[in-house]
């Protein structure tokens, strides 16, 4: 690895080719080695040279890693597991997998270990929900507290409290590794959260309020409540079952509204290039313009 960072500001191009293709082709094996090195270093030059580095390939790889999730077949399922750790990683260069899975898997353990197929769908999201909420005490913060502390998703793990749409991105993940069919229904400005089954919808969830089930499909009074947490304008129109990848677009449109009140041009471009490498898509579309947040 020492000998990798020494080769990084060497002009040759076909150096910089071959770097930028071990990173890419060693995924996180060897970024996990650049960010052991960056964590340890204490030299103040070579750790901004690690840093420009991690920046650079760690973005690359991110960006790699959704545009294959995008391009997967329509009935194939996203891996949100691995979804989360790539959008945590966009903002934290410095995020090794292991400190994610050790942060997030001990939760959708405790969730593994309480579900069965002997339940019925009802019983099985109150075990989520009494997992998630009682034992973990996650909650969703004021949906108009801005603040980055309290949307970026580790911190949000630790603190058991963030923004709605971590806290729903964090519940969809941890619904999709205990095999649980939640699904988010998508119109413009936010979604609901269904459970499906055989292709149909038995139940609505509102994550916002310990995960209350809602046997009825009233979807326009849930759109409302919805709405209602998340401070925002919605349009219901054609609400559509969508891909789990929707969930985290509207996270990444979250955070990307909120890098530019913060004025970070760079990473809310970063962010740009990821929902576009998830399809381009958006559902968070507050009035007319798209660029009025």
């Amino acid at each position: 690895m020492q000998y990798i960072i020494d080769l990084y500001r060497d002009s040759d191009p076909a150096v910089v080719s071959a770097l930028e293709s071990y990173f890419l082709d060693n995924g996180s094996a060897a970024l996990d080695g650049l960010k052991l090195s960056y964590r340890d270093e204490l030299d103040p030059g070579r750790k901004s040279l690690l840093k420009d580095m991690l920046c650079r390939y760690n973005k690359k790889s991110v960006i790699r890693a959704l545009k294959e999730m995008a391009g997967q077949s329509k009935d194939d399922e996203c891996c949100m597991l691995e979804a989360g750790y790539q959008v945590a990683s966009l903002t934290d260069p410095a995020l090794r997998r292991d400190d994610y899975m050790a942060a997030i898997m001990p939760m959708a353990m405790a969730v593994i270990s309480e579900v069965s197929d002997a339940r019925t769908a009802i019983e099985n999201v109150n075990l989520l929900n009494h997992v998630f909420y009682n034992r973990y005490s996650f909650s969703a913060a004021n949906p108009f507290d801005m603040s980055l502390d309290g949307s970026l998703l580790m911190n949000v793990i630790k603190m058991r409290k963030g923004s709605p749409f971590a806290i729903s991105l964090i519940y969809f993940i941890i619904a999709q590794v205990a095999a649980l069919p939640v699904y988010p229904l998508c119109f413009t400005g936010g979604f609901v959260p269904v459970y499906m089954e055989n292709g149909k919808i038995l139940f609505n969830i509102n994550v916002f309020h310990k995960g209350e089930i809602f046997i009825e499909n009233n979807i326009s009074n849930m759109v409302k409540n919805q709405a209602s947490a998340l401070g925002v304008s919605v349009d219901i129109g054609e609400a559509t079952v969508r891909k789990d990848t929707s969930i985290v677009v509207m996270y990444l449109e979250f955070l990307q509204m909120l890098y530019s009140n913060a004025g970070d041009s760079v990473t809310q471009m970063d962010i740009d290039d990821a929902i576009e490498a998830l399809g381009g898509r958006r559902f968070l579309t507050i009035e007319e313009d798209d660029d009025n947040w």
